[in-house]
């Protein structure tokens, strides 16, 4: 099974989009567009919060991730609810399927 967060990283990116990283501290990543940068912020941590801009620089999604500890399907903690978030868990779903 795909991990969801991961899944959910490389759709924002596949966008357009940019993520930033807070760790709990600090901002670890901002407005990055490597997938490896933003998986080892998130991997550095216990729970990590992703901020999602779009191309315009509009904040899309704000997610709650975990890394550990969850199943695959479980690892998106907690999100926004809107039209991007929907989508995003529709390209999930489908890619679970």
């Amino acid at each position: 099974m795909k991990t969801a967060y991961i899944h959910l990283i490389k759709h924002a990116l596949s966008q357009g989009c940019t993520v930033s990283v807070w760790d709990g501290e600090e901002w670890q990543v901002k407005r990055s567009t490597s997938f490896k940068a933003i998986n080892e912020a998130v991997k550095s941590v216990e729970e990590a919060a992703l901020r999602i801009r779009d191309t315009a620089g509009n904040i899309v999604a704000n997610v709650s991730v975990a890394a550990y500890g969850l199943e695959p399907d479980e690892t998106v903690i907690d999100c926004s609810v809107n039209d991007w978030i929907d989508a995003w868990e529709q390209a999930y779903n489908a890619a679970i399927a």
